[in-house]
This record gives C-alpha cells, sequence and structure tokens, in this order.
C-alpha cells in the first residue's frame, strides 16, 4: 500500500513545520538562561566563567540525551 504523493507531501510539511517550532522552542530557551548569566552582575570574571561553564554542561547533556534517545529510537 503506497501512499498518495499530495498527501506524503501534506504530512513531510507539517512534520517539518513542527520540527522547525520545536528547535525555535529549545534555541528561545537557551537563549534566555544565556541572556540572564549576561544581565547578572558577577563579582569577578571567574564567575562568570563558573555560570557559562554550567550552561554548557547542562547543554552537553541534554545535547547526549537526545542522541542516546535517538539512537534508542532507531534500533527499535
Amino acid at each position: 500500500m503506497e501512499i498518495d504523493p499530495k498527501l506524503r507531501r501534506q504530512i513531510e510539511k507539517r512534520l517539518e513545520l513542527s520540527e522547525n517550532q520545536r528547535e525555535i522552542e529549545v534555541t528561545e530557551n537557551w537563549m534566555k538562561e544565556l541572556e540572564a548569566i549576561y544581565k547578572k552582575k558577577y563579582e569577578s570574571l571567574a564567575a562568570v566563567q563558573v555560570a557559562m561553564k554550567s550552561l554548557i554542561e547542562r547543554m552537553n547533556n541534554r545535547v547526549t540525551i537526545m542522541k542516546r534517545i535517538i539512537r534508542e529510537e532507531s534500533m527499535t
């Protein structure tokens, strides 16, 4: 059974739109986190570096988790 090409394009377009919207939401979230670091008054450069390192670690953890989820889903 084959899907109608027109219906397939519509489904692909909706999926791409949904993926793009999700990417916007994720990017806006990280941007807010970074802006909070930027706006905060720090006593030293070291304090800024600690805040940035924390954000970077959280981002790395998220990427690792998402890669694991994708890998596990592709195996099923």
